[in-house]
């Protein structure tokens, strides 16, 4: 399946969920499902690569090696995630070119400040900043069919009406997709109404309402979640001697 195709099919399956990994055996486990795409999820590699649970602590170099590595495992498309661009402009520029030659066959740039964070409310930049970096990120692309998609993190301070702003903004300097983070459903269900110049997706975690007019969701680590509620689980075996409270 290529890039292109990729946006056709969800929008024709638009329930699709691309899910998302950080570490070898749950990547290893998503590819040998066919997955149409696989996400390398920052706040997923870097609490697996360096046990931090936000993605801003993860430099480029140490996401670009994981990502370089799943490359040679892959049967779908790659995801990487470019994050906030790892700086300003220039750095944008730089990080996307090491992201596509690493392997990535779509590049996810957010609009949070320069470091990303992992949190409920990170805090965005202007739309000036973040076109430059948008376009910063096109012009180092050595592929043509490598595609940005943005991932847009601040509805809940910039509203609806900015979205649609930056959506507009975003269509005319190259993006091929939008993803929506931090919303509640009828945020997405009136953005879902409203005619975007771009495909329109959303994050997804377990008890999100499917909404009509999104093309796909991007799961936020469900399958690391349950493997490590598992590992706990085990842990506290492990700890009470192998004993269940019953056999105790």
């Amino acid at each position: 399946m290529t890039q292109a195709n990729l946006l056709t099919y969800l929008d024709n399956h638009p329930e699709t969920i691309i899910p998302a990994s950080g570490d070898g055996n749950t990547f290893t486990s998503l590819n040998s499902q066919n997955f149409p795409a696989i996400l390398i999820d920052g706040t997923l590699a870097a609490n697996n690569l360096i046990a931090e649970d936000s993605e801003g602590m993860l430099t480029l170099s140490e996401y670009a090696k994981f990502l370089r590595d799943m490359r040679l495992k892959k049967n779908s498309l790659l995801i990487a995630d470019l994050q906030s661009g790892f700086g300003n402009p220039l750095n944008t520029f730089y990080s996307a070119k090491e992201l596509e030659r690493s392997g990535g066959d779509i590049l996810l740039l957010n609009d949070q400040t320069y470091p990303a964070h992992t949190t409920a409310e990170p805090i965005t930049t202007t739309p000036e900043d973040l076109i430059g970096k948008l376009r910063a990120a096109k012009d180092a692309l050595e592929n043509p069919a490598t595609q940005i998609w943005i991932k847009l993190e601040g509805i809940q301070s910039y509203g609806i009406d900015g979205i649609i702003q930056r959506i507009g903004y975003l269509a005319k300097a190259g993006a091929d997709a939008i993803a929506i983070d931090h919303y509640d459903a009828d945020q997405l269900a009136q953005l879902a109404e409203t005619k975007l110049p771009l495909p329109l997706m959303a994050t997804w975690e377990p008890g999100t309402k499917q909404i009509a007019g999104i093309s796909g969701w991007l799961d936020k680590g469900y399958l690391p979640s349950v493997i490590k509620r598992a590992q706990l689980e085990a842990i506290n075996y492990i700890k009470q001697g192998g004993l269940t409270y019953a056999e105790k």
